[in-house]
């Protein structure tokens, strides 16, 4: 007999993942939850993959942290509800467990029960160290700096951005010097195919300089000092 696959994914969210953020203070609304503490907002996305099938369904957990005092330098109003890609980190629990990315997978072979034993396992070993320790900007700093997969994954501005709060001054001088040299200068893109027959198609897409963040860029450097 086969199995619905759906009701099991359904079940999982109902009787594991929901009331497993739920005990540790989080606040639900749809597949989101967020938590509170000091000036940050811990935020987890439950995330199915849009390629599902009634008889698989993939889904991954993405992590996100979100600093208030960042976000209204450029916004007047922080979101009722914070998602994933508000956050000015965000990464997913598979950088975290396995180092790459990874999507649990529910199909007709996978015992729930299995599954579940490894999310509660994931999200007890590897997930919940992290927000217990993750409760200021400080200790996201931290954070980013000891994880080479969270470094590659969040963007420049932002990292600008928390270590001139974090009194990081030399690196945050050196990495925006460095990002306006290379917004400065970027790097054209080049696409190869190949063909049937084994024939190469090179393309290079010229790459244009982005006039709004060089200016972006070139203001937070005035205003703390910084010589590009």
């Amino acid at each position: 007999m086969e199995k619905n696959i759906q009701l099991e994914f359904d079940e999982i969210l109902k009787n594991l993942i929901n009331p497993f953020f739920k005990k540790r203070g989080f606040k639900k609304q749809g597949n989101n939850f967020n938590k509170k503490i000091n000036n940050l907002v811990q935020v987890i996305n439950i995330q199915k993959s849009r390629q599902n099938q009634e008889d698989n369904v993939s889904f991954t957990i993405n992590i996100g942290f979100f600093d208030i005092e960042i976000y209204l330098e450029n916004s007047s109003q922080i979101p009722k509800f914070i998602h994933d890609y508000d956050c000015q980190i965000r990464f997913r629990i598979g950088s975290v467990v396995h180092g790459n990315d990874y999507w649990y997978e529910l199909t007709q072979k996978t015992k729930k029960e299995d599954l579940e034993i490894e999310i509660h396992y994931d999200l007890t070993n590897s997930l919940i160290p992290i927000f217990e320790k993750v409760i200021d900007l400080n200790h996201l700093k931290d954070f980013i700096l000891k994880n080479e997969v969270v470094q590659i994954t969040t963007t420049a501005i932002y990292k600008i951005k928390i270590f001139i709060k974090t009194n990081e001054f030399k690196k945050a001088e050196e990495l925006l010097q460095s990002e306006y040299h290379r917004a400065l200068n970027p790097k054209d893109y080049v696409s190869k195919t190949i063909l049937p027959d084994g024939t190469e198609i090179i393309k290079t897409s010229k790459s244009a300089i982005n006039t709004k963040y060089l200016e972006i860029l070139k203001k937070i450097a005035e205003t703390n000092g910084v010589v590009l």
